[in-house]
């Protein structure tokens, strides 16, 4: 590549999310080496213009301004490219890219992206403290109060009269049904995650620091189940017997058969289902709402509210491996990262505020997936499993 032609087919690939591993380290490599050639590239304006075009409409323009604003965004990925923390989603696949105004939220970033690539002030190292992500961990409790640390037993930890429950690789089976009903809760620590495959058939994953509380056997004429925290749930389809799930005695959710994702958590502003197939309905004090495919309900003080187009991408990311953020303050970032490595946030005065925009690998340990936040200006110590934010 030529060290000052701007590589705007690379660019190109970026933005429609298509480019290869070698051409992005390639387009990363060339703007570290050029930034101040980016950012008066009138290259660059071109291609943005012309993928904005390409994906909504060339009657509608690019804001003003938003062209360098995308540019830091950009560089900001640059900063921590080869690091293998955090990969850029691709531009137009955010929500609050397809309404044009919204382009300019890119302006949030708390710390510009050209003067972290030029500043010579030495950021601080990552803490040598390893603290590892989370794993497969889970306690089941039964009718007569029994706990059973699901890590650490395998095999077939309960065996009565027409029912066997089975536990491997991080995976509850229930087999069969009990004439009598009972009463199972199925609970993970921060810093664990679950699946269960329910005597229906019904499959649910539950996040960290989640419940679920079911009966061995679904003999009413509806399959009703409760949680805290955050579970996704793939539910066996049953149309004599809808299914229904109670949201921390705040809200219910009602289905047939369908694919679904709750976030319950109480530190959170909303509660939140989000609907991947089928349909459901959210009801919550004297309001409901059905939703449609791509559709979530938000529940806050300020009530029940249908929510058209999600980021299911961010909704779904726990489940998939991955912590993913679209203009999140931090707080909300570390609260996210918190539960899963089961640490304590503290917040020293002065502590910096960013908003982010990007994905982080839960597989990583802890001191790892600090160093996109610290490639932004974020100052961190580990002190136990106190997590300290440093101004």
């Amino acid at each position: 590549m030529e060290p000052n032609k701007f590589p705007a087919d690379l660019l190109q690939k970026y933005l429609a999310g298509a480019i290869t591993e070698p051409e992005s380290e390639a387009l990363f490599a060339w703007l570290k080496e050029n930034p101040a050639a980016a950012e008066q590239n009138e290259a660059l304006e071109k291609v943005l213009q012309d993928s904005y075009h390409t994906s909504f409409t060339a009657e509608t323009p690019l804001p003003a301004g938003a062209s360098q604003r995308i540019l830091d965004r950009l560089m900001v990925s640059v900063a921590a490219e080869g690091t293998g923390i955090v990969r850029p989603i691709p531009l137009w696949r955010r929500p609050w890219v397809r309404y044009a105004a919204a382009a300019m939220l890119i302006a949030a970033l708390a710390v510009p992206a050209a003067r972290m690539l030029t500043s010579r002030k030495k950021m601080p190292a990552p803490a040598p403290v390893a603290i590892a992500g989370g794993t497969s961990r889970a306690m089941l409790k039964l009718a007569n109060g029994k706990e059973i640390m699901l890590d650490s037993t395998r095999g077939s930890i309960v065996q009565e009269p027409g029912l066997t429950v089975r536990n491997d690789s991080g995976r509850l089976n229930y087999q069969g049904a009990t004439a009598a009903v009972e009463y199972h809760t199925l609970t993970t620590p921060r810093g664990g995650q679950y699946r269960i495959e329910l005597p229906d058939g019904t499959a649910v994953w539950l996040n960290a620091a989640s419940s679920i509380t079911y009966p061995t056997a679904f003999t009413d004429k509806v399959r009703a189940v409760i949680i805290t925290g955050e579970a996704y749930f793939e539910v066996a389809a049953n149309a004599r017997q809808p299914f229904r799930v109670d949201v921390n005695g705040k809200a219910t959710v009602e289905v047939l058969g369908t694919r679904f994702n709750v976030n319950a958590y109480t530190d959170e502003a909303n509660l939140r289902t989000t609907l991947l197939d089928g349909s459901v309905r959210v009801n919550h004090q004297q309001t409901s709402v059905v939703l449609k495919p791509g559709q979530q309900a938000a529940i806050s003080g300020e009530g029940l509210q249908l929510v058209e187009h999600p980021d299911l991408e961010i909704a779904m990311a726990w489940k998939n491996g991955s912590f993913q953020f679209d203009h999140a303050h931090l707080k909300e970032v570390l609260r996210q990262m918190a539960r899963w490595y089961d640490v304590t946030v503290v917040y020293e005065p002065g502590s910096a505020d960013i908003v982010f925009s990007g994905e982080i690998k839960r597989d990583l340990d802890l001191p790892q997936a600090l160093i996109v936040l610290e490639k932004m200006g974020v100052r961190f110590r580990i002190e136990g499993k106190q997590l300290i934010v440093m101004p």
